[in-house]
C-alpha cells in the first residue's frame, strides 16, 4: 500500500505496477465490451426460425448444406478421451534410496548396540542423538535400546524385506494408507521373529520409509487421450438430412444440429453486428466519462475498476441466463423476466463502491435487461422490463444505504420487491391490457420474487468480494467487532487490561476518524485488534500487571526491548492465522511505526559507556500508510499517556495530547500517510472531547477543589 491507498479498496496485492496503469485500464474496458457483445449478439442478430431447446418445433426442417456437427464431434472426442485411463510411472530411484536410508539407519543403530563400552543409558542417549531415528517416540526408544544385537538384526531383516516388497509393488500417494496396511500385514505374517515387540518396532520403522514412488504421468495420459481424440471421425450432417419434424421436441442434440446447419441465424446482413458494436461503444463511453467525472478514484485504481467490472459481468450473466432458459418471453403468458436480478448488481455496487455509481449502473443494467427480454425483432428494447428493472434497482440502492447488518440486505430486497410490483402495476394500467386474476397475480408475484432473489444473491456474493478483493465492507467490520470473535475473546480473557485499553483506543480512534471523514468503523475495529500480539506475553505489558511484580525489573533492557518491539509482528501473525482482512493487519503492524522505545533506550544508554544506536530501540515499522492506521497510533499513545496521569485535568490532558501529536510529527511518523495539519488539529480536538467523557469523573477541576476547601473551612 502507498499514500494513495483507499482503505475501502484494501485488496490483495496481485502484481506490481498494474494498479493504475492506463494500458491495463484500457484492456479492462475492452474486455467488458467483448463480454457484453457476446451476451447480446444472440438477441439482436435476426434468426431464421425462433426455435429454442426444450420447445416443440412448429416446422419440419432439413439441412440445406453438408456440414460437420462440431458439438457431436466434440462429444465423441470427449467420450474417447475419457475411455483412456490415467497413466502412472514408477520411480525406481526412490525404492533404492529408501532401502539405502533404512540400511544406513540400522548400520548406525548396530554400531551403537555393538559398542560394549557403552552402558544401557549411554546407548539410549546415543540412539536419541541419531537424526535418522527422530520419528521414534520415547516408548519406542526405550524398547529399541533394550534389545540385543541379534534382535536388532531381526528387525533389520524384517523391515528391509517388507520395504522391498511394498515399494517394488509401487506406492501411489492416493493409496499410501493401503501401503501401510500391506506392510503391517507382511510383518505380522513374517515367521522370522514372532515376538510382538520386534514386529511392532519393525512395523514403525518400515512405515517411516514407505514413500510414494508411483506418480501420475500427465504427459503420457494427455498424449494417449489426444491420440484417441484424433482417431474419432467427424460427425457429418448431410445435405437434405432431416433434422426436426413438426411437433417434435427439440432436445440438445437437435438444437445443436439446427445451429450447425445455420437454421437458427440469418447471415444475410452485417448491419446488426455493426449496430451492436456501436451500442456497446456508446455504453462504454458513457461508463468511462461517468467514472472519470463522478468517481476519480475508480478511474485511477484498476483494482477498484476490476471489482466494478466483475459485478457488471456477474449481473449481465445472471440476466442472460434467465433469457437463455426462456424466461420472460411474453408479458401476458410468461412474466418471469421480472425475476432478472438487476437490483443485485446495484446493491453490491452501493455497498462496495458508492450510490452514485450504483444508480448509473442501474441504468445500464436496465437497458441490458430490456434487450435480453425483448421478444419482437422489430423492437430491440422492451421498455416494460427495462422500466421495472430501473425502478426496482434505484429503490434497492436507496434502501440499502449504509447498512450495519447483513439482515438489512433482505429488508432492502423487500423494498425492491415493493417497487417492482408498483412498476408492473403502472405498466398494466398504462397499456390498458386485459389481465385475468391469475395472470395479474403471476405477473406481480414474479416482480416480488425478483426483489427477494436480488437480495439473496447480494448476501451470497458479498462475502466472495470481501474475501477475493480484500474489501472491508461495513457488515464485515461489524462482524469483526463482535466481542465473541475468538481473537477478541482471547484478548479479553488473557489480557483484560489490554482489552480495556483497546476499547478506549477504539472509541478515541472512531470519533477522530469520523471527524475528518475517514473510515471511523475501520479505525475502531482496527484499534480492537491493534495490540493482539500482547497476548503472547501479557505480563510484560503494564496494563496487565495487576497486583504483580514487573517482570522487566528482572531482565535486561535489551531483552525487554525485544519483547515489547515484537508485539506488532506477533499480532499480525495471529491475524493472518485467522484470515483477518489486510487493513486490520496493517493497523496492527503500523500503529507504532518506527517510533523509539524511549524508556528502555534511556535506561540502557544511562548504564552504557558506549553510545547506543537509536535504531536498535525503534519499532520495525512500517510507518502508518493510511489515515486510519495513523489515527489508531495516535489514540494508542494518547490513551496510554493519559492513563498514566495521576490527577488528570483538562489542561494537563490537552497539553499531553498535543505533545504526543507534535512528537509524532517531529519524529516523522506521519510522513507516509496523507493526514494534513488541519486534520491533525481536528483529531486533537475530537480526542480531547472524547477523553472528557471518559475521564470526567476523575478530572479534578481547580475551581471545584477550591470550592470544596471553602465548604470544608466553613463547616469546621
Amino acid at each position: 500500500m502507498g499514500k494513495k491507498q483507499k482503505v475501502k479498496w484494501n485488496m490483495v496485492k496481485m502484481m506490481e505496477g498494474w494498479g493504475n496503469h492506463p494500458s491495463i485500464r484500457f484492456f479492462m474496458y475492452i474486455g467488458l465490451g467483448i463480454i457484453m457483445y457476446l451476451l447480446l449478439i444472440g438477441q439482436v442478430i435476426p434468426e431464421t426460425y425462433e426455435l429454442k431447446e426444450g420447445q416443440i418445433s412448429q416446422v419440419t426442417l432439413t439441412s440445406p448444406i453438408r456440414v460437420e456437427n462440431q458439438w457431436a464431434t466434440e462429444l465423441a472426442k470427449d467420450k474417447a478421451a475419457k475411455s483412456v485411463p490415467d497413466q502412472y510411472t514408477k520411480d525406481e530411484n526412490i525404492v533404492n534410496d529408501q532401502i539405502s536410508r533404512l540400511e544406513q539407519m540400522f548400520t548406525d543403530i548396530l554400531t551403537i548396540a555393538e559398542n560394549k563400552d557403552l552402558s544401557k543409558e549411554e546407548k539410549e542417549a546415543a540412539l536419541r542423538d541419531l537424526t535418522s531415528l527422530s520419528f521414534l517416540d520415547d516408548a519406542l526408544f526405550k524398547e529399541l535400546s533394550s534389545l540385543n544385537v541379534e534382535k536388532i538384526k531381526n528387525i533389520q531383516y524384517i523391515s528391509k524385506s517388507t520395504l522391498d516388497i511394498v515399494m517394488n509393488d509401487g506406492v501411489n500417494i492416493k493409496k499410501l494408507n493401503e501401503a501401510f496396511e500391506e506392510a503391517a500385514q507382511i510383518i505380522q505374517n513374517n515367521p522370522f521373529d514372532n515376538e510382538d515387540k520386534i514386529k511392532h518396532l519393525a512395523n514403525e520403522m518400515t512405515k517411516y520409509f514407505i514413500k510414494p514412488n508411483v506418480f501420475y504421468n500427465s504427459d503420457q495420459t494427455s498424449l494417449l487421450r489426444e491420440k484417441a481424440k484424433s482417431e474419432v471421425e467427424p460427425v457429418i450432417i448431410k445435405k437434405d438430412e432431416l433434422i426436426v419434424k413438426q411437433g417434435q421436441y427439440i432436445d440438445k442434440e437437435i438444437y445443436e444440429k439446427l445451429k450447425a446447419a445455420g437454421l437458427l441465424k440469418d447471415t444475410s446482413t452485417l448491419w446488426p453486428y455493426f449496430g451492436l458494436l456501436m451500442f456497446i461503444l456508446l455504453i462504454l463511453l458513457l461508463l468511462f466519462f461517468s467514472i472519470e467525472r463522478m468517481n476519480p478514484f475508480l478511474h485511477q485504481d484498476n483494482r477498484a475498476l476490476l471489482l466494478l467490472f466483475t459485478i457488471f459481468i456477474l449481473t449481465f450473466s445472471s440476466i442472460s441466463i434467465l433469457g437463455l432458459i426462456g424466461l420472460g418471453k411474453d408479458l401476458l403468458t410468461s412474466p418471469k423476466g421480472y425475476l432478472a436480478p438487476v437490483a443485485f448488481g446495484v446493491m453490491l455496487i452501493t455497498l462496495l463502491i458508492n450510490m452514485k455509481m450504483a444508480i448509473l449502473s442501474g441504468v445500464i443494467f436496465s437497458i441490458f435487461t430490456s434487450m435480453i427480454f425483448s421478444t419482437d425483432q422489430s423492437f430491440i428494447f422492451d421498455f416494460r422490463y427495462g422500466f421495472v428493472a430501473l425502478i426496482g434497482s434505484a429503490a434497492g440502492a436507496f434502501a440499502i444505504g449504509r447498512i450495519k447488518q447483513r439482515s438489512a440486505i433482505l429488508k432492502a430486497g423487500l423494498v425492491v420487491s415493493l417497487f417492482n410490483v408498483i412498476g408492473i402495476a403502472v405498466i398494466v394500467m398504462l397499456t390498458s391490457q386485459s389481465y385475468s386474476l391469475r395472470q395479474m397475480f403471476a405477473t406481480l408475484s414474479y416482480g416480488a420474487i425478483g426483489g427477494f432473489f436480488s437480495s439473496v444473491l447480494t448476501i451470497g456474493f458479498l462475502p466472495f468480494f470481501e474475501a477475493v478483493f480484500g474489501i472491508l465492507s461495513p457488515t464485515r467490520l461489524i462482524e469483526l467487532s463482535n466481542p465473541n470473535h475468538p481473537l477478541l475473546r482471547k484478548l479479553l480473557i488473557e489480557t483484560p487490561g489490554t482489552y480495556h485499553h483497546s476499547v478506549i483506543v477504539g472509541n478515541l480512534a472512531e470519533a477522530a476518524a469520523e471527524a475528518i471523514n475517514a473510515n471511523g468503523l475501520l479505525a475502531r475495529v482496527g484499534a480492537y485488534y491493534h495490540d493482539l500480539g500482547k497476548t503472547k506475553r501479557p505480563s510484560f505489558f503494564i496494563e496487565n500487571q495487576l497486583n504483580m511484580e514487573n517482570p522487566h525489573d528482572k531482565i535486561s533492557p535489551s531483552l525487554s526491548k525485544n519483547i515489547i518491539l515484537a508485539h506488532p509482528k506477533d499480532g499480525v501473525e495471529m491475524l493472518k492465522a485467522y484470515k483477518i482482512p489486510n487493513a486490520i493487519q496493517d493497523i496492527a503492524e503500523q500503529h507504532h511505526g518506527t517510533s523509539l522505545l524511549k524508556y528502555f533506550y534511556h535506561k540502557v544508554s544511562k548504564d552504557s559507556e558506549q553510545p547506543i544506536p537509536e535504531v536498535e530501540y525503534r519499532y520495525p515499522g512500517p510507518k502508518p500508510q493510511f489515515k486510519e492506521a495513523a489515527i489508531v497510533g495516535i489514540a494508542d499513545s494518547v490513551e496510554a499517556a493519559v492513563r498514566s496521569i495521576k490527577h488528570p485535568t483538562n489542561e494537563i490532558i490537552e497539553e499531553m495530547v498535543r505533545k504526543i501529536i507534535k512528537s509524532k510529527l517531529d519524529d516523522g511518523q506521519l510522513n507516509e500517510c496523507d493526514l494534513t495539519l488541519k486534520e491533525l488539529e481536528i483529531i486533537a480536538i475530537s480526542m480531547l472531547e472524547t477523553l472528557k467523557g471518559i475521564f470526567h469523573s476523575r478530572i479534578e477541576y481547580p475551581d471545584d477543589k477550591d470550592l470544596e476547601e471553602t465548604k470544608g473551612a466553613r463547616s469546621s
